[in-house]
């Protein structure tokens, strides 16, 4: 039996849907699961695929349903983390994905790229010779399978394919944020 959290922040959709009843369901249950599509999905957080993100952290879930909120979570308004349990055995339909294992595949050998962007930028400042690129834009070429590779790994994420049915809900936990909390910088 696997344990997953999903955040769910004020005013978005899993909010205003009671998973313990519903279940879960991805947005566009009829898209091809490729994997140029379940890219998009971690790279540019697009709902709009066959896909539903779920993670093994509850930190992470916490984070998700904090500050994807429409507004802030506090007293009485708050937002939700569900717990999720999946048994091995899988209800009919439900494919289990770890998306890393399933960029790694496509990307040509040697794997290569930038994982620390920051540093990279330090390198790349106006006084490192770059090629000549008439749009002017001599920022690091990132490819989007790496930004996957990256945000999956910083999730803890799994994407699940099919339907989660209510069964799997176990809990639905209650969030709240104040900004006061924040240490002072």
């Amino acid at each position: 039996m696997a344990t997953f959290y999903k955040g769910a922040g004020i005013g978005t959709h899993w909010h205003t849907r009671d998973s313990r009843r519903v279940g879960f369901t991805a947005r566009s249950p009829a898209t091809n699961p490729e994997t140029e599509v379940l890219i998009n999905h971690i790279a540019t957080s697009t709902v709009n695929s066959p896909y539903i993100s779920l993670t093994r952290s509850y930190a992470v879930a916490w984070h998700y349903a904090i500050f994807s909120s429409k507004r802030e979570p506090g007293l009485g308004k708050p937002a939700y983390i569900y717990e999720i349990e999946i048994d091995d055995s899988l209800p009919h339909g439900l494919n289990l994905l770890d998306p890393v294992k399933e960029v790694v595949h496509i990307l040509p050998q040697p794997l290569r790229g930038i994982m620390d962007l920051g540093y990279m930028a330090e390198l790349l400042d106006e006084q490192t010779p770059q090629p000549p690129n008439p749009s002017g834009d001599f920022s690091p070429n990132v490819e989007l399978q790496l930004i996957a590779l990256t945000f999956a790994q910083r999730d803890e994420e799994v994407l699940v394919h099919g339907y989660i049915p209510p069964f799997c809900v176990k809990h639905r936990f209650e969030v709240e944020f104040s900004r006061s909390d924040l240490p002072l910088s």
